[in-house]
């Protein structure tokens, strides 16, 4: 069993690749702009043989390697580090605050997305993900302390002395 801060490092590489990957091969393959189903059914169904460009299932792969990635570490375990973390007497109001801050990041990143694609392109908001992983990456290897095997009271005395004896 992995601990969760190398879950962390291992999630944050996984969507690293990923949004990483979406980037490049959205800023190196052209996008026809306009409504092309009709285009891709009748290909299916036309008698002539058309090649198969496999380059097109990178989006695919890419988006279920950040699921995976996501669902591996930072999905679940920043609510379990949460509860680990905060101090009983303020885990209420400040869990409360992290769902808020949770929702609001959410929120803005939906929001912005269209707008930002259509200003600077649609590899920008990948790359600026990619940016965010390896800033997660740096965040877990300074900030976030590893609790496997740790009870509550030891975890809330290394917060309370600021002491880094059983945290590596």
């Amino acid at each position: 069993k992995a601990g969760r801060k190398i879950l962390l490092f291992v999630s944050s590489s996984l969507m690293l690749v990923s949004t990483f990957t979406m980037g490049m091969y959205v800023q190196f393959t052209s996008v026809p702009h306009g409504n092309h189903t009709n285009q891709t059914l009748e290909s299916l169904f036309s008698s002539g043989e058309q090649p198969i460009n496999y380059i097109t299932l990178i989006p695919l792969f890419s988006i279920m390697l950040y699921i995976m990635g996501y669902a591996v570490g930072w999905g679940p375990i920043t609510w379990l580090l949460m509860s680990e973390v905060l101090p009983l007497r303020a885990r209420g109001v400040a869990s409360g605050l992290c769902v808020l801050v949770s929702w609001l990041t959410a929120f803005t990143m939906i929001e912005s997305f269209i707008p930002v694609s259509e200003a600077f392109g649609l590899s920008v908001p990948f790359f600026f993900f990619a940016v965010v992983c390896v800033l997660n990456i740096f965040f877990t290897g300074c900030c976030v302390p590893e609790t496997k095997g740790r009870t509550l009271e030891q975890i809330e005395s290394y917060f309370r002395t600021g002491r880094r004896s059983f945290i590596r």
